[in-house]
């Protein structure tokens, strides 16, 4: 009697099938070995995933695995402060993608700015001279600067009032009061930005197994500032469009905010003529979201009354750029 049976219904035919059909990661001969502990790790890792330490031989083509910074971490920042030599800035965009691990679309506008913009906050000093070596070869110009150097935390002190003397100005500072002399010719950069915050509060009904939103207010604020530095001092001094007096602007004071602001912008100008003025923050600020990114966060107040006899759970987010204006703004007088 014949034997009809199907030979792939046997067991040696699923023991013979293969695990997977590409292969995955690196082979055992791609694989680098750590000096300090001599564990084995992949070559596009510039620090050994056991120890931390350096690895030796990183490939230069490939992606570096380089860990996305908290906001409040100190990191390094390598920051493009000339690419006017680049002859096709789609072309570098598309090339540097696989260094960077950053979109085309993200470094394209980074490379064609005239303003000093970082394009990578990475984790150790080694890594930021490592990529501003290979941003070199393309012609890219940069600069490194720590988060530290920036004092991200302490923002410019904020001052109450200006008076402008023969040959210096006369700073009264807000808390306490007290004066600061600075000479006509110590002050060094003058620095415009907006303090951004949005705050979205609602209300949630809980009911059984599901949550709706009963209620929701959202909220914009816009604060302008100006940031001034001397020659000798990186910390600065910060002027605010609210709680400020205005009177330094005698009979060119307006009834608007926004219009002492710019008047007091060019005051301050022709005070100093020699002080460098930067005033693209605002068109910078979407550039500057890869690297500094507004800090978020989401606070829960549980249950808050809503309502006439009634309480549902209360929530607020809240987003505000206040640590990307510190950088930004320091970054300038490091540039100097």
């Amino acid at each position: 009697m014949d034997d009809n049976s199907d030979p792939n219904s046997s067991d040696d035919w699923l023991r013979n099938l293969p695990l997977r059909s590409e292969k995955i990661g690196f082979a055992p001969d791609e694989m680098v070995a750590c000096r300090r502990c001599t564990k084995a790790n992949a070559p596009n890792r510039p620090t050994c995933l056991y120890c931390g330490a350096e690895l030796a031989g990183v490939s230069a083509g490939k992606k570096l695995d380089l860990r996305k910074l908290e906001i409040w971490e100190n990191g390094f920042n390598v920051v493009v402060t000339d690419s006017t030599s680049l002859a096709d800035a789609d072309h570098a965009a598309m090339s540097l993608n696989s260094l960077l691990g950053v979109e085309p679309a993200i470094l394209k506008p980074i490379l064609n700015s005239r303003t000093p913009i970082p394009v990578a906050r990475v984790e150790s000093e080694e890594h930021a001279a490592f990529l501003s070596e290979k941003l070199a070869e393309v012609r890219i110009e940069t600069r490194l600067v720590s988060d530290a150097s920036l004092l991200p935390s302490s923002p410019p002190v904020r001052l109450r009032a200006v008076l402008f003397g023969e040959n210096e100005l006369e700073l009264k500072l807000f808390n306490s009061g007290d004066l600061v002399h600075l000479r006509r010719d110590d002050l060094a950069l003058i620095v415009t930005g907006i303090l951004f915050e949005a705050r979205t509060e609602s209300f949630e009904q809980r009911k059984l197994r599901s949550t709706k939103t009963v209620d929701e207010t959202e909220t914009v604020f816009d604060t302008p500032v100006i940031d001034i530095y001397s020659r000798q001092d990186s910390a600065g001094w910060r002027i605010s469009s609210y709680g400020f007096d205005f009177s330094c602007l005698g009979k060119e004071k307006s009834l608007l905010a926004a219009e002492n602001m710019e008047r007091l912008i060019a005051k301050l100008g022709e005070f100093s003529p020699a002080a460098k003025l930067v005033g693209d923050f605002a068109d910078e600020r979407a550039m500057l979201e890869h690297c500094w990114p507004s800090e978020s966060r989401k606070d829960a107040y549980g249950f808050q009354r809503s309502g006439f006899a009634r309480k549902d759970l209360s929530k607020v987010s809240s987003t505000n750029n206040a640590v990307q204006l510190v950088k930004y703004s320091r970054l300038q007088w490091h540039l100097l």
